[in-house]
């Protein structure tokens, strides 16, 4: 039987979430925090996304995957730790595991709760040996990481940091790198980093991916301000604000933002926040790569590119990252 272990109850806190939100809000352009996209809605918003003609990312890396599993396997030993930052619904980590020799322990590491019962009711019915160790928590705080480390420094054994589906690309260079080192710290001077990253590729296809027909992206920004009115007390008109994907060439990254249609007021526990009409929040980033970009990048955080898995379009790559020495 899975062995099911807290490893911490380290909470994102409606103090936290109101900080963030005001303090993002206050800022001359407008900001919220996409680690907050994820209560029960917006997580099965999300998975909803993951299955739409236009969302190419999560089917492409599920394909890399399915075709490359047994290459990954080979390049790696047997007796791993697999760590999963933000493990979302864990199917992906799902395809490794069942190509993986011996593996011990899995310890996915995820913000939202939701996400993480469910990939626990997803995995341990097909991996009834494997040591589950669950994290909630956020992964983007240094200080939990460091825990995590030490939580994790097991004798014996080698510490895999799995960190699917470009979700490095949310965050600024500089945040990335920063993450890249705490990956660094997790898997110590002898684990591996796997991750993925999405490539850059033709403007048109990346704002389809972004703003799809059936408009469940839309709902899914949205929702975030419906979760800021539920939780936090706010007053957000959700048909005042509208959707929007935007494609940035300077930064090579596609932004979501929420639009104000009109202009208007929002109060949020007693602060007052005024729009102007097409006034936006920036809600999310998405940076693209190529493998050479992001192979400078990791280099920063003192990780060596050691091998990729590319699709046949060149839209998503899978690479495998060891620690300098």
């Amino acid at each position: 039987m899975s062995q099911l272990k807290v490893v911490s109850e380290q909470h994102t806190t409606d103090e936290s979430f109101l900080n963030d939100v005001l303090d993002g809000l206050s800022q001359q352009q407008k900001s919220l925090p996409c680690k907050y996209f994820y209560d029960d809605r917006g997580a099965a918003l999300f998975e909803q996304i993951t299955a739409l003609s236009e969302y190419y990312v999560t089917r492409t890396e599920l394909a890399i995957l399915e075709q490359y599993s047994h290459d990954i396997a080979k390049m790696l030993p047997e007796n791993l730790s697999i760590i999963e930052p933000g493990c979302g619904s864990g199917k992906k980590v799902a395809y490794l595991l069942a190509h993986l020799a011996n593996v011990k322990t899995f310890v996915p590491f995820e913000i939202s709760k939701e996400m993480l019962n469910y990939s626990l009711a997803h995995l341990s019915p097909l991996f009834p040996e494997l040591v589950i160790s669950p994290l909630l928590g956020d992964f983007t705080h240094s200080q939990m990481v460091k825990q995590l480390a030490k939580d994790t420094a097991l004798d014996n054994q080698t510490n895999l940091v799995y960190f699917p589906g470009s979700t490095l690309g949310n965050f600024a260079p500089i945040k990335a790198i920063e993450i890249m080192k705490n990956f660094h710290r997790l898997c110590g001077l002898n684990g591996y980093v796997l991750i993925g990253i999405d490539l850059v590729k033709e403007r048109q296809v990346l704002l389809d991916a972004y703003d799809d027909k059936a408009e469940v992206t839309a709902q899914f920004n949205k929702n975030l301000l419906q979760r800021i009115n539920n939780e936090l007390n706010g007053t957000f008109n959700l048909s005042g604000f509208n959707h929007q994907s935007r494609f940035n060439e300077q930064h090579s990254r596609i932004e979501m933002h929420l639009v104000s249609q009109c202009e208007q007021s929002v109060v949020i526990n007693n602060h007052l926040f005024e729009f102007a009409q097409g006034e936006s929040i920036h809600t999310e980033n998405s940076h693209k790569y190529t493998v050479d970009s992001f192979a400078q990048l990791a280099e920063q955080a003192n990780l060596t590119l050691a091998h990729t898995w590319q699709d046949c379009n060149n839209y998503f790559a899978l690479c495998l990252l060891r620690p300098q020495n």
